[in-house]
């Protein structure tokens, strides 16, 4: 693997997610009926009393922090790390760990964190996070062996897995449905963009200016600001008394382990299948493997079994016959498992292919932050406006013409004709999805598990993004160990063919998650509607 490949982690990008319990219509006039469109989780309806502007906005500048710092780190370790491999001296087999512990570290404890925060409190929880996240960003600023910067990057993981699932609750519980929670999603998914793009360009520059941890000195202080932010500004908690008897008797301790042991074990085993093929070669990778798909069979027994002896059971296995939430958790998967793919092979094609450095390419990727910033501005506008299965089928669609662009393209192609409208389109499906995502996947639970909604949208988009490139990866090995044996193909044209093989996969992901997101949230309607009940 070259050093050019660590930028891996300019594809984790993930722009990357409610009130009541009652089941509703959404009509031409408007108005909302009780009926069975969107199957919820039956629960007397509460209402939400809006914040005042002021505090609205200190609300919504809170969470989109948060989302600012989750993808700020990534953006700029993807243009920094080899400058910071150089200094920590970072042995190549574990040249793409300060990266991938993040994402698995985030993805096993997010239904951990979801879980306790819906009984702790969003409040508590969250400040808890945001303060950690702050301690362990200085401690990676002051990191002076590569072994201390991969378990800071580890717990600084950790830290956002106790952010991530309370954000998405304080928004549904801060805001009542309609435009002011539409804008909330879309300023807490704008957040990450943002974040990746600063860190993407600010990175880059101190590289060559000063040095890497400055970035990291700067992260640091906007969390601590976050944390002060938040203090001031995040609603109390009413989780009411016995918390402690709550997570003793009341929390299904065995389902969130077996399933969070089982989904990092997967992502572990996908992200080094990205890396090499020759993984699974190893007895104890082998072995992880296996331990990790027992424990899917088995977290399906222990929910039925809570369930059957009236139990708590940290999802309800009844869930997955609802429709919306089933139709929205696929397209997700599918959609971060082709995106984050596609924004790893780019990256190889822009650096391998056509041969420029981390920071010429990384730059070409500044259209896709824009376009992001901008989707989410209009997706916080329409989505009272257009139903969720035209605006999934719209921005599905438009974003599957950019893998299929650079599976057609040829090295000597300008950027302006490929690359440039690939970049504009790509990020369409994924930020409309995550709007609408967090008002169709919230509304299927109970206000009292906004949390863990919150963190089974992330774990889905976790579980996509490790899957994603590793299927891709093994597609684009074997299409170029079979062109590199033919007679008179050279290796870079072998590479350029897998290379191809990856973006046609991801093209045909995308268009899959369109036709699935279509037919599912047929019947949804506007899902940023206020509901007038």
């Amino acid at each position: 693997m070259s050093s050019t490949s660590v930028e891996v982690e300019l594809a984790t990008v993930t722009h990357h997610v409610k009130d009541n319990g009652e089941q509703y219509m959404f009509l031409p006039a408007g108005r909302v009926e009780a009926t069975s469109t969107i199957e919820n989780i039956q629960e007397p309806a509460a209402t939400v009393s809006p914040p005042s502007k002021t505090r609205s906005a200190a609300l919504m500048g809170t969470i989109a922090c948060v989302s600012f710092l989750n993808t700020f780190s990534s953006g700029t370790l993807t243009v920094a790390l080899p400058a910071i491999a150089a200094e920590l001296q970072l042995p190549n087999n574990l040249l793409l760990w300060p990266a991938s512990v993040y994402a698995l570290a985030l993805s096993c404890t997010l239904l951990l964190l979801g879980a306790i925060a819906d009984i702790v409190g969003n409040r508590p929880v969250f400040l808890v996070g945001i303060l950690l996240y702050t301690a362990w960003t200085l401690a990676i600023s002051l990191a002076q062996t590569s072994n201390q910067l991969i378990v800071f990057r580890t717990l600084q993981g950790i830290s956002m897995s106790f952010c991530m699932p309370t954000a998405v609750s304080i928004i549904t519980t801060s805001f009542p449905s309609g435009r002011t929670r539409n804008i909330g999603f879309a300023v807490f998914g704008g957040g990450s963009p943002l974040g990746f793009a600063v860190g993407l360009v600010l990175g880059g520059v101190l590289v060559q200016v000063s040095d890497w941890r400055t970035a990291y000195y700067m992260a640091t202080g906007v969390s601590a600001v976050t944390f002060v932010l938040a203090w001031f500004t995040l609603p109390k908690s009413t989780t009411g008394s016995n918390v402690r008897h709550r997570l003793l008797h009341e929390f299904d301790w065995v389902g969130v382990v077996s399933a969070s042991v089982s989904l990092a074990l997967l992502s572990y085993i996908f992200a080094q299948l990205t890396y090499s093929g020759n993984v699974m070669k190893e007895p104890y990778n082998i072995v992880l493997l296996v331990i990790a798909v027992l424990l899917i069979p088995f977290f399906v027994f222990w929910i039925r079994r809570q369930e059957r002896l009236g139990r708590p059971a940290i999802l309800p296995s009844n869930i997955w016959g609802r429709g919306a939430f089933t139709t929205v958790c696929i397209t997700v998967f599918l959609v971060w498992s082709w995106f984050n793919a596609y924004g790893y092979w780019a990256t190889l094609f822009f650096q391998e292919t056509q041969q420029l450095n981390a920071l010429q390419a990384a730059l070409r990727f500044l259209p896709m932050v824009i376009m992001g910033l901008l989707t989410n501005i209009v997706a916080g506008l329409v989505m009272d406006k257009i139903s969720a299965g035209t605006l999934a089928l719209i921005g599905g669609l438009l974003s599957a013409i950019s893998p299929l662009l650079f599976a057609i393209q040829t090295p000597d192609w300008m950027y302006w004709a490929a690359g440039f409208p690939a970049m504009c389109l790509c990020v369409l499906s994924t930020d409309l999805l995550f709007n609408i995502s967090n008002l169709v996947i919230t509304s299927s639970f109970p206000s009292k598990d906004q949390a863990l909604a919150g963190g089974v949208f992330n774990t889905v988009t976790q579980l996509g993004n490790s899957i994603g490139p590793a299927i891709t990866a093994i597609i684009a090995s074997a299409v170029t160990d079979t062109e590199s044996g033919k007679p008179g193909v050279n290796q870079s044209y072998a590479t350029l063919s897998g290379y191809r093989s990856a973006f046609w996969a991801c093209f045909a992901a995308a268009v899959v998650s369109a036709v699935i997101s279509a037919v599912g949230l047929r019947n949804v309607g506007k899902v940023g509607m206020k509901k007038d009940v």
